[in-house]
């Protein structure tokens, strides 16, 4: 059985992930786990409570009756278990400490100033390059359609056979191709083989580019991919991806969900 996280602060942007989450794994023996975590002294979701007298706890247990119940009828449609929870706790802390119980994180990249934040900022960045499980993020405006185009965006270090075997399986369930992919600048050259036997439709390219991010947005649009999987066991090549730049916003995941794995 699958163990799916999404944490959620209410907000559109944490819902649609969930929606996103319900409809990728359709069919399949999948528990989500919503969860919301916040800290009683230090709540930016919910600076105000409208009605003193529920406490804070209850309005926190009141919007996630709501969430849930506003989603049941499609997990029960898809076929997967919903559940919820509230932990209290610092959020990136407590997301990382529940990641060692769960296959999967799921979360949306933009959102209010709490779980979900700016594009690769604050919290849902931290959570991604932290927990230990994969990651998946999830644009605000990004609704399901069915995977057919998968990058793997690769590091100097090719690809992990482990991490590897599960891409495949993901990408066999959609009957989806995988581009592996590596960004790299005229300065160097870089080059790696995969086994002849990979049991999916894949490409492999390499591409010029000024920086990782510009290349594999670039990229994107080119091969109008349904998502960007990257896996790395170098923190400075995550750091590339989430540094915001002074001169151009980095808008990739304002276009496709990114599923983050960390090597071991």
């Amino acid at each position: 059985m699958r163990k799916v996280l999404v944490p959620t602060d209410f907000s559109p942007v944490s819902k649609n992930a969930l929606l996103y989450g319900l409809n990728l794994y359709e069919n399949s023996d999948t528990v989500f786990d919503v969860v919301h975590v916040y800290h009683p002294s230090f709540d930016p979701v919910q600076p105000e409570i409208l009605d003193s007298s529920l406490g804070l706890e209850n309005v926190k247990r009141e919007s996630m009756k709501s969430l849930v119940e506003s989603v049941h009828d499609i997990a029960v449609k898809n076929n997967v278990t919903l559940n919820s929870k509230i932990e209290i706790g610092f959020t990136i802390e407590k997301l990382v400490e529940l990641s060692r119980e769960y296959d999967l994180i799921i979360m949306g990249s933009t959102g209010l100033d709490s779980i979900l934040n700016k594009i690769f900022g604050g919290i849902s960045s931290d959570v991604a390059a932290k927990a230990e499980c994969p990651v998946l993020l999830v644009p605000a405006k990004v609704k399901f359609t069915p995977l057919k185009k998968i990058i793997y965006a690769c590091d100097f270090d090719g690809v992990d056979e482990r991490i590897l075997n599960k891409v495949v399986a993901f990408a066999k369930r959609y009957d989806a191709s995988i581009r592996f992919v590596h960004i790299q600048n005229r300065d160097k050259e870089f080059s790696f083989t995969l086994s002849d036997d990979l049991d999916v439709n894949y490409s492999v390219s390499i591409v010029e580019a000024e920086s990782v991010r510009e290349g594999i947005s670039t990229y994107i649009k080119e091969e109008n991919a349904n998502m960007v999987i990257m896996a790395t066991k170098h923190r400075s090549f995550w750091e590339k991806i989430i540094h915001k730049s002074h001169t151009k916003e980095f808008a990739l995941t304002t276009e496709v969900p990114l599923l983050v794995y960390h090597e071991k």
